[in-house]
């Protein structure tokens, strides 16, 4: 079991402690500041608007990018999926040219 440590962080010029391994805390420093330009974002783009509602809007647009990314990956894990199968047909073809000369 890997020993935990306190990280603190800002978000929203509010400080927050986290705890996680030593090896994770570089992440979860760059996690806090990225909803911070978020909130900060989504704040800047409305007049008033709580704290709470601020981290929901946020929370939605990042979960909205991960899913937009996720989508791409899979689209190009199909695209090289087929670029093999057609790599594959091509050394067939190729070598049954070759053994038949």
């Amino acid at each position: 079991m890997s020993e935990k440590q306190s990280v603190k962080v800002s978000i929203m010029q509010r400080e927050f402690t986290v705890a996680c391994s030593p090896d994770e805390s570089r992440g979860v420093v760059e996690a806090a500041a990225y909803l911070d330009r978020q909130m900060r974002a989504v704040s800047k783009g409305a007049q008033v608007l709580s704290i709470d509602r601020c981290a929901i809007m946020a929370g939605l647009n990042i979960s909205h990018e991960l899913l937009t990314l996720r989508e791409s990956l899979d689209d190009n894990e199909q695209l090289n999926a087929r670029l093999e199968r057609l790599h594959t047909q091509v050394d067939q073809a190729v070598n049954g040219m070759q053994a038949d000369d």
